[in-house]
């Protein structure tokens, strides 16, 4: 049995045990890596003005990007460890499922916990109630898991 529920950039498939997850148009600025990126573009771009000049303003830039590298640390952790970047994702992996509404209403963010500690997040258009079916599979799936 096959089920296809529609997402904000694709398709997620749940066919046997499996749930599969096309992506068919993803702007990179919208991926995780793309917002890293830009942060650490202006970080560098800001700390280089102190490299530009004499001895003493080198020290202050290397400081200053120590600490900015600092402040970063917990996204970059959370972008290459966290999350789970998988297209296929057995439903047995599945720990548990949360349903996020963001901040206007328009999209709902489903997150599933996986077992390894790691996430992923699928996000659904609000209006097209897809989400509700979706995390009910799913919670039916991991439930049953559980049980057995």
């Amino acid at each position: 049995m096959k089920e296809t529920f529609t997402t904000l950039y694709g398709k997620a498939i749940i066919e046997k045990n499996i749930l599969f997850i096309r992506s068919f148009d993803v702007p990179f600025t919208r991926t995780a890596f793309a917002k890293i990126l830009y942060l650490l573009f202006f970080v560098i771009a800001f700390i280089l003005q102190f490299f530009i000049d004499e001895e003493p303003r080198k020290y202050v830039g290397v400081v200053l990007f120590g600490l900015m590298l600092l402040f970063r640390l917990p996204d970059f952790y959370d972008v290459l460890i966290k999350r789970n970047y998988s297209n296929r994702i057995i439903l047995s992996n599945i720990k548990s499922v949360k349903t996020e509404n963001d901040t206007h209403g328009l999209n709902t963010t489903v997150v599933l916990q996986l077992k390894n500690g790691r996430y992923r997040k699928i996000i659904f258009r609000t209006m097209e109630k897809q989400h509700e079916s979706f995390s009910e599979i799913l919670f039916q799936h991991t439930t049953a898991f559980q049980l057995a």
